[in-house]
């Protein structure tokens, strides 16, 4: 590990190699990240990729000071080796040289199988993602668990499952019990997707859940508390995950080591109706602080924003308010106690929006306002005033409804940004089946997104000076100077360019840019980038980005597709066109008359025979025995490939035809293969003589007997 600070190059940027994106819990520690950064001077580069495919593409390099890796450390060792440092986030250590942050997974798994057992649970199951170091190290905890109690083992069924979404699980767990039937009274998921999933094919399977088969959960996401029945489950803080994931890294770059090479970050168990217990409805605990009992408007700030913020690691009591809008609802409380003027719900309702925005938890916001009207019953029971319990029952009524008002507006919003996403999508689908939205508005479909700005850049093709070069081909902006890009190249260490990153709002929650390699089996064909993509764009259970990035990779290929046709029906009118001037060419050129002697003609046929081209010989055999007044035409058949039934059957209509006006035809150059050809096909030339060479034909038709006999037929 280095001694002292490491060197900056171009920027002060934190590079994140993560390969998941698109989850709410990611979401969460993404926002912590961007906080931690923005405190500290930085900004945060966010790169969907492995920490080897970041160096492979080059994208950014120049610019990042330090890296955090998430979920996997594939080729981390290679990424640092220009000395830059590295957190690894939720992965196994690589040695002394990088400190890892992950949630506490030990503790936490006991706790779980502990509470599973106390209600009663002799079978318990674990499911988890096979190739997911927390989930492999949630098993191996789970394992132990279950020795130090007494349990039985062997449902660790970790190896069954290879991805860790909601309807992967469903099917994999429908699966399981078609083939073992009802193989445990608890399930332990490594997440909360899985648990749901379980959740979803335990019921469609006939099994009631908490009663028939309990199910417990880990992360606490949002949509734990709403699923069939709400999910018991350990809440990690994921913004905390990530505020640290930092802190660790800009301490590397200050020259500091950290104190530990792993961090764990607190969790909590929260009990819900799904593992059955009696306690599920249980209020989280009210923080317990110094202040006495007296000092109550300085104490209630403190332990309301301590129920919003949940456990965490130890913090100084000087910290900052973690919901310091809590401020607000003292002030109100002690105005309505004083007879002073009470806030409006207007500031109310900020200051729960607040709130909701920093735990969306029900029980925890109901937790808020019984420890308000708890506060308030205490302290009404000393005030002298005889007006106090009407004010205060005023400002409790206010206090609930902005409470609930919050948690309306909170789904509200969600409903639209649902909304929006579903519009996104539907215009991302029209490029590929419209080649103008493609051609003048590829990135239009970010208007019904929160991206305050993106740009789709294509690898040039040919490289610059320092390897490869970006092309900006579109973006997507209300900022002139990001407009101004599109055209211009960047080196990929390079990219993205100032101007972008600059655009992306730094200052905001989301004020980040996410770099999205547009990569198929067949193709790297560049990149998207997005700023200000706010949490919202990441909904529970959609997948936005890897939607938009499959779309993207469609309309790309589509184009491309386009193209290749396009260039394919070029290339095959123009072949037409070439074999039109040539059958014309051999129209003309495939019938020549020739006087080869007083009184006959030869015609050399060339190429294959069609009804057209036999009508062109009858007619060429009519008029050159017209015109010159011949009595015999031969036709040589040499350059014929073929003879079939049809083309037979043209020869002796022009016979025919020649006939009528006095002249005979006579076939030059049948070779064996063709008289054999005839005979199979039952040809009958009648009234046509057959010659196997031209040079036969002319010896045949300059023997004196033959010229004798032709001058007394032209005598007669």
């Amino acid at each position: 590990m280095k001694s002292g600070p490491v060197e900056q190059r171009t920027s002060k940027a934190i590079g994140v190699a993560a390969v998941f994106l698109d989850n709410s819990f990611n979401a969460a520690a993404f926002a912590g990240m961007h906080r931690a950064a923005r405190a500290r001077g930085y900004e945060l580069l966010l790169i969907r990729a492995t920490p080897r495919d970041v160096l492979a593409r080059g994208m950014a390099l120049h610019h990042v000071a330090g890296w955090i890796t998430m979920y996997t450390i594939d080729g981390l060792e290679e990424l640092l080796s220009d000395g830059k440092p590295g957190v690894i986030f939720c992965a196994p250590a690589l040695g002394p040289r990088c400190p890892v942050v992950r949630a506490e997974n030990h503790a936490t798994i006991h706790q779980l199988v502990d509470h599973l057992a106390r209600l009663g649970h002799r079978r318990i199951a674990y499911i988890g993602k096979a190739t997911s170091d927390d989930f492999i190290e949630r098993a191996g905890a789970f394992e132990e668990a279950l020795r130090a109690r007494g349990l039985e083992t062997g449902l660790n069924l970790l190896s069954e499952f290879q991805e860790c979404t909601i309807l992967y699980t469903e099917q994999r767990v429908r699966a399981l019990i078609e083939r073992d039937g009802k193989f445990c009274t608890a399930l332990v998921a490594g997440n909360d997707e899985m648990a749901i999933g379980a959740i979803n094919a335990f019921r469609a399977r006939g099994y009631r859940v908490p009663e028939d088969i309990a199910v417990v959960g880990f992360d606490d996401i949002s949509a734990a508390q709403h699923c069939q029945p709400p999910l018991t489950t350990i809440r990690q803080d994921p913004v905390l995950l990530g505020s640290t994931a930092v802190e660790r890294l800009i301490d590397l770059l200050d020259g500091r080591p950290p104190p530990q090479l792993v961090t764990r970050v607190p969790a909590e168990l929260v009990v819900r109706r799904s593992c059955g217990s009696a306690a599920w409805e249980a209020a989280p605990s009210v923080p317990e602080l110094d202040a006495p009992p007296c000092d109550w408007e300085r104490e209630l700030p403190r332990q309301l924003s301590g129920l919003i913020e949940g456990p965490r690691c130890s913090q100084p009591a000087e910290a900052p308010l973690a919901w310091p809008e809590a401020e607000v609802i003292v002030r109100g409380l002690g105005a309505a106690l004083t007879g002073a003027e009470l806030p409006d719900v207007e500031t109310l309702d900020r200051a729960f929006g607040a709130a909701v925005a920093r735990n969306n938890r029900i029980d925890v916001l109901l937790a808020v306002v019984r420890h308000i009207e708890a506060t308030a019953a205490r302290q009404l029971a000393g005030a002298s005033d005889p007006d106090a319990a009407r004010r205060l029952e005023t400002f409790l009524d206010r206090v609930r409804l902005s409470q609930q008002r919050a948690l309306v507006a909170a789904e509200r919003y969600s409903v639209k940004s649902l909304e929006r996403l579903v519009r996104a999508n539907v215009n991302m689908s029209r490029l590929l089946v419209s080649k103008q939205v493609w051609t003048d508005e590829r990135l239009g479909w970010l208007a019904h997104t929160t991206v305050r700005v993106a740009c789709v850049a294509r690898w040039a093709d040919d490289p610059g000076a320092d390897g490869p070069e970006a092309v900006i081909e579109s973006v997507h902006t209300c900022d002139p100077d990001v407009a101004a890009l599109v055209g211009r190249r960047y080196p990929a260490g390079l990219f993205p360019p100032p101007a972008l990153r600059a655009a992306a709002l730094p200052d905001e929650p989301s004020g980040f840019l996410v770099i999205v390699p547009i990569v198929s089996a067949q193709r790297d064909w560049g990149t998207l980038v997005m700023g200000g993509l706010h949490t919202e764009s990441f909904a529970d259970n959609l997948h936005p980005l890897s939607m938009w990035v499959s779309l993207l990779i469609a309309a790309f290929e589509q184009q491309e597709m386009a193209v290749a046709l396009q260039a394919e029906r070029d290339m095959l009118a123009a072949a037409y066109e070439r074999e039109r001037a040539l059958a014309s060419t051999v129209r003309e050129l495939g019938c020549p008359v020739i006087p080869l002697l007083p009184g006959v003609l030869l015609i050399s046929l060339i190429g294959a025979i069609d009804a057209a081209r036999a009508q062109q010989i009858t007619a060429a055999a009519l008029s050159g025995v017209a015109r010159e007044g011949a009595r015999w035409v031969l036709l040589d058949v040499t350059g014929v490939p073929f003879v079939d039934e049809a083309i037979a059957a043209a020869l002796v209509q022009t016979a025919q035809a020649t006939r009528l006006l006095g002249a005979r035809v006579s076939l030059v150059g049948v070779g064996p293969t063709m008289a054999q050809g005839m005979v199979g096909l039952g040809i009958e030339l009648r009234g046509i003589s057959i010659f196997q060479s031209l040079a036969a034909a002319i010896s045949e038709l300059t023997r004196p007997e033959k010229k004798t006999k032709t001058k007394a037929r032209r005598a007669e």
